[in-house]
């Protein structure tokens, strides 16, 4: 993976949810990057764990998006964050934009995850804790037929990459699990190692993830990361630190 500059490609960014808190903290914690609708969302949430990977993952996707159209740090919480649902065209849920930009964010036991491209250009992220065991009927819901074939028997991480690779695609289509996961299969593009292949959608009947592509991206020890685009994949990776920077005036 190679680092990229503001606004330069897709790039993306992955850490434990208590990082993130800890680098936030000299500059007033997670609540200084998070909108007060985003504050008080986090604070509904019973359970310590999962308040903090919902602010970690909204601080991180308002940083992100901050740092890629140059702003300042501390402007992150001011941006205007809307929402759109490819499926039925609402604006009270869906994928969250930012003018400017293409972003998408992820979070799961702990840790969270963004990722943001060019405006315009479909882009989705997934991070997922690889648990020890996988729900009943998790091949058929995930794996199209061909791909169920290559699949070893209890191989979890490996099913934990195609899982996320899903995921990041149809976020990048704006459709989420709205489509069954197993109507896309994914075709090998370049092969390296399971940790780095490009992979493309072949889903013809639904054309907003035909053609998509995905890859595995770097990820804190004991989860599976990707990173779904139109194009420019490999995606960038970012340091924390980055984000946190203040800019030249």
């Amino acid at each position: 993976m190679t680092t990229a500059g503001p606004g330069q490609g897709t790039v993306f960014l992955s850490a434990l949810s208590r990082d993130l808190e800890l680098a936030c903290a000299p500059t007033g914690g997670l609540a200084a990057y998070l909108s007060p609708a985003e504050a008080e969302s986090a604070r509904k949430y019973t359970r310590a764990g999962d308040r903090l990977d919902y602010a970690a993952s909204h601080a991180l996707f308002r940083l992100l998006a901050a740092r890629q159209l140059g702003r300042q740090p501390l402007a992150a919480r001011h941006l205007q964050v809307t929402r759109s649902c490819a499926g039925c065209g609402s604006t009270a849920h869906g994928k969250p934009e930012v003018a400017g930009l293409s972003l998408s964010l992820s979070r799961s036991h702990g840790a969270v995850m963004a990722a943001a491209g060019p405006a315009g250009t479909p882009v989705g992220a997934d991070i997922e804790l690889v648990p020890g065991n996988l729900f009943k009927g998790f091949d058929d819901y995930v794996a199209s037929t061909d791909e169920r074939l290559g699949l070893a028997p209890q191989d979890v991480p490996a099913r934990l990459r195609l899982w996320v690779a899903k995921e990041a695609v149809l976020k990048a289509a704006g459709l989420g699990l709205s489509v069954t996961p197993a109507a896309v299969h994914l075709v090998t593009v370049d092969a390296g190692t399971p940790e780095r292949t490009l992979l493309r959608a072949d889903c013809p009947g639904t054309p907003q993830v035909h053609g998509l592509t995905a890859a595995a991206v770097a990820a804190p020890d004991g989860y599976a990361a990707a990173v779904s685009a139109a194009s420019d994949l490999p995606a960038a990776t970012l340091p924390l630190a980055d984000l946190l920077l203040a800019r030249a005036a």
